[in-house]
Protein backbone atom coordinates (compact mmCIF):
# COMPACT_ATOMS: atom_id res chain seq x y z
CA UNK A 1 0.00 0.00 0.00
CA UNK A 2 2.91 2.19 0.65
CA UNK A 3 3.96 2.39 -3.21
CA UNK A 4 0.44 4.42 -3.74
CA UNK A 5 1.43 7.57 -1.89
CA UNK A 6 5.08 7.46 -3.79
CA UNK A 7 5.95 10.58 -5.67
CA UNK A 8 8.03 8.99 -8.21
CA UNK A 9 8.93 8.84 -12.05
CA UNK A 10 6.40 6.88 -13.98
CA UNK A 11 5.53 6.24 -17.47
CA UNK A 12 3.34 3.13 -17.80
CA UNK A 13 1.35 4.95 -20.52
CA UNK A 14 0.60 1.16 -22.20
CA UNK A 15 -2.27 0.82 -20.17
CA UNK A 16 -4.84 2.46 -22.94
CA UNK A 17 -4.76 5.40 -24.86
CA UNK A 18 -7.05 8.13 -27.62
CA UNK A 19 -9.85 12.06 -27.70
CA UNK A 20 -11.04 15.01 -28.37
CA UNK A 21 -13.03 18.05 -28.49
CA UNK A 22 -13.61 17.52 -32.34
CA UNK A 23 -16.83 16.35 -33.86
CA UNK A 24 -14.76 13.53 -35.27
CA UNK A 25 -12.15 12.20 -32.91
CA UNK A 26 -10.34 9.80 -35.14
CA UNK A 27 -9.44 12.16 -37.94
CA UNK A 28 -6.19 13.58 -38.10
CA UNK A 29 -5.14 16.94 -39.10
CA UNK A 30 -1.96 17.10 -40.69
CA UNK A 31 0.75 17.31 -37.86
CA UNK A 32 3.82 17.86 -40.49
CA UNK A 33 2.07 21.13 -41.74
CA UNK A 34 2.86 22.50 -37.91
CA UNK A 35 5.85 24.05 -37.48
CA UNK A 36 6.67 22.84 -33.94
CA UNK A 37 8.03 19.68 -32.89
CA UNK A 38 5.13 17.12 -32.10
CA UNK A 39 5.50 13.46 -31.16
CA UNK A 40 3.02 11.13 -33.85
CA UNK A 41 4.01 7.98 -32.67
CA UNK A 42 5.31 6.27 -29.43
CA UNK A 43 6.02 2.58 -28.40
CA UNK A 44 6.56 1.55 -25.04
CA UNK A 45 6.55 -2.26 -24.10
CA UNK A 46 5.93 -3.00 -27.81
CA UNK A 47 3.01 -1.78 -28.11
CA UNK A 48 2.72 1.35 -30.59
CA UNK A 49 0.35 4.29 -30.17
CA UNK A 50 -0.66 6.95 -33.07
CA UNK A 51 -1.07 10.72 -32.00
CA UNK A 52 -3.67 12.80 -33.19
CA UNK A 53 -3.88 16.12 -33.73
CA UNK A 54 -5.63 19.46 -34.72
CA UNK A 55 -3.47 21.86 -35.38
CA UNK A 56 -1.26 21.52 -31.85
CA UNK A 57 -4.12 19.96 -29.79
CA UNK A 58 -3.89 17.04 -29.02
CA UNK A 59 -7.20 14.69 -30.29
CA UNK A 60 -5.99 11.16 -28.71
CA UNK A 61 -3.22 7.86 -29.00
CA UNK A 62 -4.77 4.99 -30.36
CA UNK A 63 -3.19 1.53 -30.37
CA UNK A 64 -2.10 0.78 -34.06
CA UNK A 65 -3.04 -2.92 -33.12
CA UNK A 66 -6.29 -2.50 -31.11
CA UNK A 67 -8.40 1.03 -31.31
CA UNK A 68 -10.20 -0.14 -28.31
CA UNK A 69 -6.90 0.74 -26.58
CA UNK A 70 -6.72 4.69 -26.58
CA UNK A 71 -6.48 7.78 -24.37
CA UNK A 72 -9.17 11.04 -25.43
CA UNK A 73 -8.40 14.57 -24.59
CA UNK A 74 -11.00 17.22 -23.82
CA UNK A 75 -9.92 21.11 -24.42
CA UNK A 76 -11.98 24.06 -23.04
CA UNK A 77 -10.59 26.65 -25.38
CA UNK A 78 -7.28 26.18 -24.95
CA UNK A 79 -6.70 24.34 -21.18
CA UNK A 80 -7.42 20.37 -21.18
CA UNK A 81 -10.06 20.13 -18.91
CA UNK A 82 -10.33 16.06 -18.64
CA UNK A 83 -8.04 12.71 -19.96
CA UNK A 84 -10.09 9.30 -20.26
CA UNK A 85 -8.32 5.87 -21.04
CA UNK A 86 -9.94 2.97 -22.62
CA UNK A 87 -9.47 -0.47 -22.80
CA UNK A 88 -11.05 -2.46 -24.92
CA UNK A 89 -13.16 0.54 -25.27
CA UNK A 90 -14.22 0.34 -21.51
CA UNK A 91 -13.23 3.64 -19.44
CA UNK A 92 -10.93 2.97 -16.59
CA UNK A 93 -8.98 6.39 -16.07
CA UNK A 94 -10.16 9.51 -15.74
CA UNK A 95 -8.66 13.10 -15.35
CA UNK A 96 -10.62 15.96 -14.70
CA UNK A 97 -8.85 19.33 -14.56
CA UNK A 98 -9.98 22.49 -13.05
CA UNK A 99 -8.27 26.21 -13.40
CA UNK A 100 -8.10 29.71 -11.20
CA UNK A 101 -7.26 32.28 -14.64
CA UNK A 102 -4.38 30.58 -16.23
CA UNK A 103 -3.63 28.26 -13.19
CA UNK A 104 -4.39 24.77 -12.95
CA UNK A 105 -5.56 24.80 -9.86
CA UNK A 106 -6.83 21.32 -9.19
CA UNK A 107 -7.61 17.57 -10.46
CA UNK A 108 -9.40 14.74 -9.53
CA UNK A 109 -8.02 11.18 -10.75
CA UNK A 110 -10.59 8.05 -10.80
CA UNK A 111 -10.14 4.27 -11.88
CA UNK A 112 -13.05 2.56 -12.64
CA UNK A 113 -13.20 -1.35 -12.88
CA UNK A 114 -14.26 -3.51 -15.79
CA UNK A 115 -17.81 -3.41 -15.09
CA UNK A 116 -17.61 0.17 -14.47
CA UNK A 117 -17.78 0.84 -10.76
CA UNK A 118 -15.54 3.37 -9.39
CA UNK A 119 -12.67 2.40 -7.63
CA UNK A 120 -10.86 4.65 -6.51
CA UNK A 121 -10.39 8.34 -6.52
CA UNK A 122 -7.22 11.07 -5.65
CA UNK A 123 -7.91 14.69 -5.70
CA UNK A 124 -5.49 17.32 -5.64
CA UNK A 125 -5.49 21.25 -5.07
CA UNK A 126 -3.22 23.31 -5.92
CA UNK A 127 -1.62 26.47 -4.28
CA UNK A 128 1.24 29.02 -6.10
CA UNK A 129 3.10 30.33 -3.91
CA UNK A 130 5.77 31.73 -5.69
CA UNK A 131 7.35 30.96 -8.97
CA UNK A 132 9.53 28.40 -7.91
CA UNK A 133 7.21 27.15 -5.40
CA UNK A 134 3.24 24.88 -5.38
CA UNK A 135 2.04 24.19 -2.53
CA UNK A 136 -0.40 20.58 -3.04
CA UNK A 137 -3.21 18.85 -0.77
CA UNK A 138 -3.26 15.31 -2.06
CA UNK A 139 -6.39 13.31 -0.69
CA UNK A 140 -7.11 10.25 -1.62
CA UNK A 141 -9.36 7.45 -1.42
CA UNK A 142 -8.41 4.03 -2.03
CA UNK A 143 -11.14 1.99 -0.87
CA UNK A 144 -13.17 1.31 2.30
CA UNK A 145 -10.42 0.58 4.70
CA UNK A 146 -7.22 3.00 3.21
CA UNK A 147 -7.43 6.86 2.82
CA UNK A 148 -4.88 9.23 3.41
CA UNK A 149 -4.32 13.10 3.28
CA UNK A 150 -0.72 14.13 2.48
CA UNK A 151 0.80 18.04 2.60
CA UNK A 152 3.27 18.61 0.11
CA UNK A 153 5.46 21.61 -1.38
CA UNK A 154 6.50 20.92 -5.25
CA UNK A 155 10.29 23.04 -5.58
CA UNK A 156 10.72 24.36 -9.54
CA UNK A 157 14.13 25.12 -11.34
CA UNK A 158 13.93 26.16 -15.09
CA UNK A 159 10.54 25.30 -15.33
CA UNK A 160 10.72 21.85 -13.78
CA UNK A 161 10.00 20.05 -10.60
CA UNK A 162 12.96 19.28 -8.94
CA UNK A 163 12.06 18.56 -5.38
CA UNK A 164 9.11 17.28 -3.59
CA UNK A 165 8.55 17.34 -0.10
CA UNK A 166 5.87 16.49 2.34
CA UNK A 167 4.20 14.73 5.05
CA UNK A 168 0.52 13.44 6.10
CA UNK A 169 -1.55 10.75 7.88
CA UNK A 170 -4.12 8.34 7.22
CA UNK A 171 -5.88 4.97 7.80
CA UNK A 172 -5.58 1.59 6.61
CA UNK A 173 -7.97 -1.13 8.45
CA UNK A 174 -8.66 1.50 10.86
CA UNK A 175 -5.10 2.23 12.12
CA UNK A 176 -3.80 5.66 11.81
CA UNK A 177 -0.55 6.05 9.63
CA UNK A 178 2.02 9.28 9.39
CA UNK A 179 4.08 9.67 6.27
CA UNK A 180 6.57 11.89 5.22
CA UNK A 181 8.00 11.79 1.75
CA UNK A 182 11.23 13.00 0.23
CA UNK A 183 11.92 13.00 -3.51
CA UNK A 184 14.15 14.78 -5.85
CA UNK A 185 14.26 14.85 -9.76
CA UNK A 186 17.34 15.46 -12.27
CA UNK A 187 16.49 16.56 -16.11
CA UNK A 188 18.80 16.82 -19.15
CA UNK A 189 19.19 20.21 -21.13
CA UNK A 190 17.47 18.11 -24.31
CA UNK A 191 12.97 18.61 -24.51
CA UNK A 192 10.76 16.91 -23.08
CA UNK A 193 8.58 15.23 -25.71
CA UNK A 194 5.39 16.77 -25.59
CA UNK A 195 6.58 20.61 -24.87
CA UNK A 196 4.64 21.83 -27.62
CA UNK A 197 1.13 20.39 -27.07
CA UNK A 198 -1.27 23.26 -26.52
CA UNK A 199 -2.10 23.03 -23.01
CA UNK A 200 0.28 20.78 -21.76
CA UNK A 201 2.22 23.32 -20.28
CA UNK A 202 -0.60 23.93 -17.70
CA UNK A 203 -0.90 20.45 -16.54
CA UNK A 204 0.84 20.06 -13.22
CA UNK A 205 3.32 17.46 -13.33
CA UNK A 206 3.16 15.58 -9.52
CA UNK A 207 5.34 12.44 -10.79
CA UNK A 208 2.58 10.27 -8.78
CA UNK A 209 3.90 6.18 -8.96
CA UNK A 210 0.08 5.17 -9.79
CA UNK A 211 -0.55 8.29 -12.12
CA UNK A 212 -0.57 6.55 -15.46
CA UNK A 213 -0.96 10.77 -17.17
CA UNK A 214 1.13 12.95 -15.74
CA UNK A 215 4.57 12.08 -16.49
CA UNK A 216 4.05 11.61 -20.03
CA UNK A 217 1.23 14.49 -19.85
CA UNK A 218 2.53 17.46 -17.86
CA UNK A 219 4.48 20.92 -18.01
CA UNK A 220 7.49 19.10 -17.74
CA UNK A 221 10.03 21.79 -20.28
CA UNK A 222 13.08 19.06 -20.27
CA UNK A 223 13.10 15.36 -19.96
CA UNK A 224 13.92 13.55 -17.02
CA UNK A 225 17.37 11.98 -16.07
CA UNK A 226 17.20 10.88 -12.56
CA UNK A 227 14.26 10.31 -10.16
CA UNK A 228 15.20 9.05 -6.02
CA UNK A 229 12.42 9.41 -3.30
CA UNK A 230 11.87 7.73 0.14
CA UNK A 231 8.86 7.47 1.70
CA UNK A 232 8.74 6.53 5.28
CA UNK A 233 5.83 5.79 7.81
CA UNK A 234 4.92 5.27 11.54
CA UNK A 235 1.80 3.98 12.79
CA UNK A 236 1.60 1.64 16.30
CA UNK A 237 2.98 -0.99 14.53
CA UNK A 238 5.88 0.37 14.25
CA UNK A 239 8.24 2.36 11.20
CA UNK A 240 9.27 1.57 7.94
CA UNK A 241 10.57 3.08 4.63
CA UNK A 242 10.47 2.75 0.55
CA UNK A 243 12.12 3.61 -1.98
CA UNK A 244 12.15 4.41 -5.77
CA UNK A 245 14.67 5.24 -7.57
CA UNK A 246 15.15 5.71 -12.03
CA UNK A 247 18.05 6.23 -14.20
CA UNK A 248 16.92 7.68 -17.73
CA UNK A 249 19.65 6.78 -20.68
CA UNK A 250 18.01 8.41 -23.72
CA UNK A 251 19.01 9.37 -27.10
CA UNK A 252 18.06 12.96 -28.91
CA UNK A 253 16.97 13.66 -31.90
CA UNK A 254 18.93 16.83 -33.95
CA UNK A 255 16.33 18.98 -32.89
CA UNK A 256 16.93 18.05 -29.11
CA UNK A 257 13.74 15.87 -28.30
CA UNK A 258 13.73 12.34 -27.04
CA UNK A 259 14.15 9.81 -29.60
CA UNK A 260 14.73 6.42 -27.56
CA UNK A 261 14.53 6.11 -23.59
CA UNK A 262 15.62 3.65 -21.49
CA UNK A 263 14.08 3.95 -17.86
CA UNK A 264 16.34 1.82 -15.41
CA UNK A 265 14.81 1.08 -11.91
CA UNK A 266 17.89 2.17 -9.08
CA UNK A 267 18.28 1.21 -6.02
CA UNK A 268 18.57 4.01 -2.50
CA UNK A 269 22.13 4.30 -3.58
CA UNK A 270 21.45 4.87 -7.25
CA UNK A 271 23.34 1.59 -8.35
CA UNK A 272 20.91 -0.05 -11.34
CA UNK A 273 18.74 -3.13 -10.16
CA UNK A 274 18.23 -6.08 -12.26
CA UNK A 275 14.86 -5.16 -13.18
CA UNK A 276 15.06 -4.90 -16.86
CA UNK A 277 14.54 -1.24 -17.85
CA UNK A 278 11.37 0.20 -19.56
CA UNK A 279 11.91 1.39 -22.93
CA UNK A 280 10.10 4.25 -25.58
CA UNK A 281 10.59 5.01 -28.94
CA UNK A 282 9.35 8.14 -29.97
CA UNK A 283 8.44 9.37 -33.75
CA UNK A 284 7.53 13.12 -34.67
CA UNK A 285 6.55 14.89 -37.31
CA UNK A 286 9.69 16.57 -38.74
Amino acid sequence: MKKTLFIGSMALFFFSCGSSDDETPFDNSDPSNQSVILPVKITAGGVAMKINYNGTKIINLISTASPGYRTEFTYTDDFITAIKSYEDNLLRNAVEYGYTGNFMSSSVHKKYSTTGTLETTVSYTYTQTSTTQINVKKQADLGTHYNYIINSIYTYSNGNMVKVTGSGTGTTNGVTVTYTQDGSYTHTNKNYAFKNVKGFDRIIFNGDENDAVTVLFSNIQNSLSTYNGILSSTSPGGTGSSHIGYQYTTMFTSGGYPATESRQSTDPNGNPTTTPPDKFIYEYNH
